[in-house]
């Protein structure tokens, strides 16, 4: 794949070519493989119970569950327009405390992507922000197109910025750190697919210069084996509650 172009293009812009032309590869594992276990906890934060219980938002027996149930009734109906899964993701995420130890949820970070000898963008639709700024997970949805070669470009474009910011841990390194693993989510609707993405120095370097690095990039994949259809997504309590498992146990990977 060395001699496919590399043109400079926004991340909201990279198609699987992309991927090709970088090295990069997509394994997709099973759940003991990427979990550590193929049993997940269900200790679900109690706040949840009346969202893995309740169907519809009009049966809710609180306040909390029926703006929550809201929220998710809004990102099965939002068609093209990503803001309401990009909500009800970041509504999710907190009552799963992802917000912990000083952490924030943040919408739309936008950031510079270099390719070559020009500067293009990228924007992660959500991201974790650790109390120093560094982004420590992503979230990706986009309904027209593909998001997982957005995401990845996302995390690449996410390498740098978080090696670049000042007086963190990270100055105590003369160079770049020699790879950095995001944890990240592309939304299909309100079904996940979930992701470990390690940016190394050297397929930054690469994208940086615009050539084809030869060493492989193996980017991690986990996608949920739901009890009732996928397309269905968190709309069915089953599915609700194996993706709430799910997230439970993605958030071991946001300190990696």
């Amino acid at each position: 794949m060395a001699h496919l172009t590399r043109p400079t293009k926004p991340a909201s812009q990279w198609t699987h070519r992309d991927l090709m032309s970088y090295n990069i590869n997509i394994v997709t594992q099973s759940k003991k493989q990427f979990f550590h276990t193929a049993l997940l906890q269900q200790n679900i934060n109690p706040s949840l119970n009346g969202f893995m219980s309740t169907w519809l938002r009009q049966s809710a027996a609180d306040d909390e569950t029926a703006k929550l149930l809201q929220y998710l009734e809004l990102a099965e109906n939002a068609g093209s327009h990503e803001t309401a899964v990009y909500n009800f993701v970041a509504k999710l995420l907190e009552k799963l405390e992802y917000d912990r130890d000083n952490s924030i949820i943040f919408f739309h970070r936008d950031l510079p992507f270099d390719i070559g000898t020009s500067t293009s963008s990228a924007q992660a639709g959500v991201c974790v922000m650790d109390r120093y700024g560094m982004m420590i997970l992503l979230v990706h949805a986009d309904s027209s197109k593909d998001p997982e070669p957005q995401v990845i470009a996302e995390a690449i474009a996410a390498y740098e910025a978080n090696n670049e910011i000042p007086g963190t841990c990270l100055r105590r390194h003369q160079n770049r750190l020699p790879a950095i693993t995001f944890p990240a989510i592309t939304m299909h609707g309100t079904y996940p697919i979930f992701y470990k993405i390690t940016v190394t120095a050297q397929l930054y370097n690469a994208v940086l210069a615009g050539l084809y690095p030869l060493t492989e990039t193996c980017v991690l994949r986990y996608v949920p084996d739901l009890p009732l259809p996928h397309n269905k997504g968190m709309h069915l309590l089953q599915n609700r509650i194996e993706i709430l498992a799910c997230l439970q146990a993605f958030k071991q990977f946001l300190e990696n």
